[in-house]
């Protein structure tokens, strides 16, 4: 398979996920705002990347952010358990530390990360 058709492909398949996983207002109605801020580091860069990614009620309910590692194709770091506990619990705030869950390579990424949920 050419590397275009491999693109294709993969993009199809981000499409058919991002309408399997509905809408934020579908899985939880009573969300105003969910807010990522990710700190990737890695081992052997000197300076850390920040990111932050904002969810709103219209928004794709998937909470996976892809890894920066170079040499992992299809690893992510999954905030869905996460998001959904915090919910359930109506819990506003959280941090911590995840792993990337698809990466064997040693020095892959890790995220710290903290999330603020705003409810309606």
């Amino acid at each position: 398979m050419s590397r275009r058709s491999k693109m294709t492909a993969a993009k199809a398949e981000r499409k058919q996920q991002k309408l399997d996983a509905g809408i934020v207002s579908e899985l939880f109605p009573k969300v105003k705002k969910i807010a990522i801020s990710m700190t990737y580091s890695k081992t052997g860069v000197l300076e850390p990347l920040s990111r932050a990614v904002n969810f709103y009620p219209g928004s794709s309910a998937i909470f996976k952010m892809h890894c920066l590692c170079s040499e992992c194709e299809e690893g992510n770091f999954d905030f869905t358990k996460i998001i959904s506990s915090m919910v359930k619990t109506g819990k506003t705030a959280s941090k911590g530390k995840i792993g990337c869950d698809g990466c064997s390579v040693p020095e892959c990424s890790d995220v710290a990360y903290d999330i603020l949920i705003k409810y309606l």
